[in-house]
Protein backbone atom coordinates (compact mmCIF):
# COMPACT_ATOMS: atom_id res chain seq x y z
CA UNK A 1 0.00 0.00 0.00
CA UNK A 2 1.60 2.80 -1.08
CA UNK A 3 2.13 6.14 0.36
CA UNK A 4 -0.32 8.25 -1.49
CA UNK A 5 -2.90 5.39 -1.33
CA UNK A 6 -2.92 5.75 2.51
CA UNK A 7 -3.07 9.73 2.79
CA UNK A 8 -5.31 10.48 -0.04
CA UNK A 9 -7.90 10.87 2.92
CA UNK A 10 -5.91 13.06 5.44
CA UNK A 11 -7.33 16.77 5.52
CA UNK A 12 -10.52 15.44 3.99
CA UNK A 13 -13.69 15.57 6.84
CA UNK A 14 -14.00 12.26 7.99
CA UNK A 15 -17.83 11.11 5.74
CA UNK A 16 -15.71 12.09 2.63
CA UNK A 17 -13.10 10.08 3.23
CA UNK A 18 -13.94 6.49 3.99
CA UNK A 19 -12.27 3.38 3.13
CA UNK A 20 -13.74 3.05 -0.59
CA UNK A 21 -10.36 4.17 -2.07
CA UNK A 22 -8.24 1.68 -0.55
CA UNK A 23 -10.94 -1.10 0.19
CA UNK A 24 -9.65 -2.85 -2.88
CA UNK A 25 -6.28 -2.85 -1.99
CA UNK A 26 -6.65 -4.21 1.44
CA UNK A 27 -9.18 -6.96 0.28
CA UNK A 28 -5.53 -8.14 -2.00
CA UNK A 29 -3.75 -8.22 1.23
CA UNK A 30 -6.26 -10.61 3.48
CA UNK A 31 -9.01 -12.64 0.50
CA UNK A 32 -5.66 -14.43 -0.09
CA UNK A 33 -5.41 -15.85 3.31
CA UNK A 34 -9.16 -17.39 3.35
CA UNK A 35 -10.78 -14.13 5.35
CA UNK A 36 -13.99 -12.89 3.71
CA UNK A 37 -14.31 -8.99 3.95
CA UNK A 38 -17.30 -7.36 5.47
CA UNK A 39 -18.13 -3.42 5.24
CA UNK A 40 -19.51 -1.25 8.02
CA UNK A 41 -19.84 2.50 8.59
CA UNK A 42 -15.37 3.81 8.46
CA UNK A 43 -14.87 0.03 9.33
CA UNK A 44 -13.66 -2.76 7.15
CA UNK A 45 -13.44 -6.50 8.48
CA UNK A 46 -11.90 -9.53 7.36
CA UNK A 47 -13.50 -13.12 9.05
CA UNK A 48 -12.57 -16.74 8.63
CA UNK A 49 -10.25 -19.88 9.36
CA UNK A 50 -6.66 -20.34 9.03
CA UNK A 51 -5.69 -24.54 10.25
CA UNK A 52 -9.15 -24.13 12.09
CA UNK A 53 -8.67 -21.48 14.17
CA UNK A 54 -10.72 -18.45 14.11
CA UNK A 55 -9.40 -14.97 12.82
CA UNK A 56 -10.62 -11.48 12.80
CA UNK A 57 -9.13 -8.18 10.88
CA UNK A 58 -10.70 -5.04 12.14
CA UNK A 59 -9.34 -2.26 9.99
CA UNK A 60 -11.03 1.00 11.04
CA UNK A 61 -10.57 5.05 10.08
CA UNK A 62 -8.53 7.14 12.68
CA UNK A 63 -10.06 10.75 13.08
CA UNK A 64 -9.49 14.17 15.05
CA UNK A 65 -10.95 17.05 15.65
CA UNK A 66 -10.33 20.39 13.36
CA UNK A 67 -11.52 24.15 13.56
CA UNK A 68 -11.95 26.39 10.84
CA UNK A 69 -11.58 29.87 12.09
CA UNK A 70 -11.90 28.82 15.70
CA UNK A 71 -15.86 28.16 15.59
CA UNK A 72 -17.15 25.25 13.39
CA UNK A 73 -15.50 21.94 14.02
CA UNK A 74 -15.41 18.38 12.05
CA UNK A 75 -13.56 15.07 12.39
CA UNK A 76 -10.69 14.84 10.43
CA UNK A 77 -9.17 11.55 8.83
CA UNK A 78 -5.62 10.86 9.75
CA UNK A 79 -4.54 7.39 8.99
CA UNK A 80 -6.06 4.39 9.76
CA UNK A 81 -6.19 1.58 12.76
CA UNK A 82 -6.11 -2.27 12.75
CA UNK A 83 -6.22 -5.03 14.92
CA UNK A 84 -5.86 -8.82 14.26
CA UNK A 85 -7.84 -11.57 16.75
CA UNK A 86 -7.36 -15.19 17.12
CA UNK A 87 -9.57 -17.46 19.05
CA UNK A 88 -7.94 -19.71 21.30
CA UNK A 89 -9.30 -22.21 24.32
CA UNK A 90 -6.37 -20.52 26.56
CA UNK A 91 -8.31 -18.52 29.36
CA UNK A 92 -5.45 -16.23 30.70
CA UNK A 93 -4.62 -12.48 30.73
CA UNK A 94 -0.65 -11.50 29.18
CA UNK A 95 -0.42 -8.26 28.38
CA UNK A 96 3.14 -6.76 25.91
CA UNK A 97 2.67 -3.05 25.19
CA UNK A 98 5.38 -0.14 24.26
CA UNK A 99 3.78 2.60 26.71
CA UNK A 100 6.18 5.98 27.14
CA UNK A 101 7.01 7.80 29.52
CA UNK A 102 3.67 9.00 31.90
CA UNK A 103 2.08 5.99 29.74
CA UNK A 104 4.10 3.14 31.62
CA UNK A 105 2.78 3.98 35.03
CA UNK A 106 -0.92 4.37 33.82
CA UNK A 107 -0.25 0.77 31.79
CA UNK A 108 0.91 -0.62 34.93
CA UNK A 109 -2.28 1.16 37.35
CA UNK A 110 -4.77 -0.53 34.60
CA UNK A 111 -3.27 -3.99 34.79
CA UNK A 112 -2.34 -4.55 38.57
CA UNK A 113 -6.44 -2.62 38.56
CA UNK A 114 -7.37 -6.16 36.88
CA UNK A 115 -5.15 -8.57 38.53
CA UNK A 116 -2.05 -8.83 36.59
CA UNK A 117 1.07 -8.33 37.56
CA UNK A 118 4.80 -7.57 35.95
CA UNK A 119 6.23 -10.94 34.28
CA UNK A 120 9.67 -11.30 35.67
CA UNK A 121 13.06 -12.00 34.25
CA UNK A 122 11.89 -10.60 30.88
CA UNK A 123 14.77 -11.84 27.63
CA UNK A 124 16.43 -8.97 25.95
CA UNK A 125 13.94 -9.55 22.95
CA UNK A 126 11.55 -7.50 24.64
CA UNK A 127 13.69 -4.04 25.57
CA UNK A 128 10.91 -1.28 25.12
CA UNK A 129 8.35 -3.58 26.29
CA UNK A 130 6.46 -4.19 29.45
CA UNK A 131 4.77 -7.21 30.06
CA UNK A 132 1.95 -8.30 32.50
CA UNK A 133 0.12 -11.63 33.45
CA UNK A 134 -2.53 -13.13 35.15
CA UNK A 135 0.22 -15.79 35.90
CA UNK A 136 3.50 -13.90 36.13
CA UNK A 137 5.42 -17.58 36.35
CA UNK A 138 3.96 -19.21 33.50
CA UNK A 139 4.13 -15.73 31.48
CA UNK A 140 7.87 -15.95 31.60
CA UNK A 141 8.04 -19.85 31.10
CA UNK A 142 5.90 -18.88 27.90
CA UNK A 143 7.96 -15.83 26.75
CA UNK A 144 11.39 -17.17 26.99
CA UNK A 145 10.63 -19.74 24.25
CA UNK A 146 12.65 -19.06 21.70
CA UNK A 147 9.77 -19.17 18.67
CA UNK A 148 7.63 -17.62 21.26
CA UNK A 149 9.93 -14.34 21.15
CA UNK A 150 10.68 -14.70 17.19
CA UNK A 151 6.54 -14.01 16.99
CA UNK A 152 6.46 -11.08 19.23
CA UNK A 153 9.04 -9.58 17.14
CA UNK A 154 7.40 -10.07 13.90
CA UNK A 155 4.66 -8.28 15.66
CA UNK A 156 5.91 -5.59 18.25
CA UNK A 157 9.74 -4.66 16.68
CA UNK A 158 8.66 -4.75 12.79
CA UNK A 159 10.86 -1.40 11.24
CA UNK A 160 8.02 -0.72 9.93
CA UNK A 161 5.71 -0.47 11.90
CA UNK A 162 4.49 2.80 14.00
CA UNK A 163 5.19 2.84 17.83
CA UNK A 164 2.46 2.20 20.21
CA UNK A 165 1.70 -1.83 19.15
CA UNK A 166 0.05 -4.16 22.06
CA UNK A 167 -0.56 -7.96 22.06
CA UNK A 168 -2.98 -9.14 24.81
CA UNK A 169 -4.62 -12.35 25.41
CA UNK A 170 -7.46 -12.37 27.76
CA UNK A 171 -10.93 -14.23 28.18
CA UNK A 172 -13.57 -14.00 25.70
CA UNK A 173 -16.45 -15.29 26.86
CA UNK A 174 -18.20 -14.97 23.54
CA UNK A 175 -17.22 -16.72 20.47
CA UNK A 176 -14.66 -18.30 22.03
CA UNK A 177 -13.24 -18.92 26.04
CA UNK A 178 -10.30 -16.71 25.04
CA UNK A 179 -8.68 -14.42 22.22
CA UNK A 180 -5.23 -13.00 21.59
CA UNK A 181 -5.54 -9.74 20.13
CA UNK A 182 -2.91 -7.73 18.23
CA UNK A 183 -3.36 -3.96 17.89
CA UNK A 184 -1.31 -1.37 15.82
CA UNK A 185 -2.55 2.18 15.82
CA UNK A 186 -1.66 3.26 12.50
CA UNK A 187 -1.31 0.87 9.45
CA UNK A 188 2.07 1.40 7.75
CA UNK A 189 2.71 3.19 4.17
CA UNK A 190 4.08 0.13 2.85
CA UNK A 191 1.53 -2.39 4.21
CA UNK A 192 1.76 -5.34 1.24
CA UNK A 193 -0.09 -8.99 1.27
CA UNK A 194 3.01 -10.35 2.58
CA UNK A 195 3.17 -8.40 5.78
CA UNK A 196 -0.09 -9.16 6.54
CA UNK A 197 0.18 -12.87 5.98
CA UNK A 198 3.43 -12.72 8.17
CA UNK A 199 1.22 -10.67 11.21
CA UNK A 200 -1.94 -13.02 10.97
CA UNK A 201 -0.20 -16.04 11.10
CA UNK A 202 2.43 -14.87 13.62
CA UNK A 203 -0.50 -14.22 15.65
CA UNK A 204 -2.09 -17.75 15.16
CA UNK A 205 1.20 -19.10 16.05
CA UNK A 206 1.09 -17.31 19.25
CA UNK A 207 -2.15 -19.22 19.92
CA UNK A 208 -0.82 -22.18 19.47
CA UNK A 209 2.25 -22.37 21.55
CA UNK A 210 0.09 -20.87 24.50
CA UNK A 211 -1.97 -24.14 23.97
CA UNK A 212 0.59 -26.30 23.87
CA UNK A 213 1.14 -25.75 27.74
CA UNK A 214 -1.39 -23.44 28.99
CA UNK A 215 -1.76 -22.35 33.01
CA UNK A 216 -3.09 -24.11 35.52
CA UNK A 217 -5.68 -21.90 36.52
CA UNK A 218 -8.82 -20.58 33.88
CA UNK A 219 -9.66 -17.03 34.49
CA UNK A 220 -12.71 -16.29 34.04
CA UNK A 221 -13.90 -12.86 31.73
CA UNK A 222 -15.22 -10.38 33.03
CA UNK A 223 -19.40 -8.52 32.54
CA UNK A 224 -17.50 -6.53 30.08
CA UNK A 225 -15.74 -8.90 28.29
CA UNK A 226 -19.08 -11.30 28.07
CA UNK A 227 -20.91 -8.56 25.78
CA UNK A 228 -21.31 -7.86 22.53
CA UNK A 229 -19.04 -5.35 20.46
CA UNK A 230 -22.23 -3.83 19.86
CA UNK A 231 -23.08 -3.44 23.70
CA UNK A 232 -19.48 -2.46 24.11
CA UNK A 233 -19.41 0.10 21.82
CA UNK A 234 -23.42 1.39 23.23
CA UNK A 235 -21.70 1.46 26.33
CA UNK A 236 -18.30 3.40 25.48
CA UNK A 237 -20.91 5.84 23.97
CA UNK A 238 -22.82 6.07 26.93
CA UNK A 239 -20.04 7.04 29.29
CA UNK A 240 -18.69 9.37 26.48
CA UNK A 241 -21.99 11.39 25.97
CA UNK A 242 -23.04 11.29 29.69
CA UNK A 243 -20.47 10.16 32.24
CA UNK A 244 -17.82 12.64 31.47
CA UNK A 245 -20.43 15.66 31.20
CA UNK A 246 -22.39 14.20 34.66
CA UNK A 247 -18.63 13.69 36.00
CA UNK A 248 -17.66 17.71 35.33
CA UNK A 249 -21.05 18.57 36.58
CA UNK A 250 -20.50 17.04 39.91
CA UNK A 251 -16.98 18.44 40.01
CA UNK A 252 -18.05 22.22 39.30
CA UNK A 253 -21.61 22.06 40.79
CA UNK A 254 -21.17 20.51 44.02
CA UNK A 255 -18.30 22.65 45.90
CA UNK A 256 -21.24 25.69 44.70
CA UNK A 257 -23.79 24.10 46.30
CA UNK A 258 -21.55 24.21 49.35
CA UNK A 259 -20.57 27.36 49.52
CA UNK A 260 -23.94 28.47 48.80
CA UNK A 261 -24.98 26.51 51.73
CA UNK A 262 -22.23 27.35 53.98
CA UNK A 263 -23.16 31.33 52.92
CA UNK A 264 -26.52 30.64 54.23
CA UNK A 265 -25.63 29.48 57.41
CA UNK A 266 -23.64 32.38 58.74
Amino acid sequence: MSDNDLNKGVGKPLIVAGLGDISAQLDSCFVPLGLQPESGFAVRKYLGEINGRSLTVTVALRSRNRYAGGVVRYRQFTGLWMDISAATPVMTRLMLGQPKGMARSFVQYVQQLRGNKPVPHLPAAYDGLVAFAREPAWGETFLADTAVQNHITALMHDPDLPPGAAVHLSPSGLDSPGKWIWTTPAMPNDFTPESAQRWVYSLAHLAAHAEQSPPMTAVPPSWLEQQSPRTTGFLVAAVLLFGIPFLLFVCCMVPAFILIILTGAR
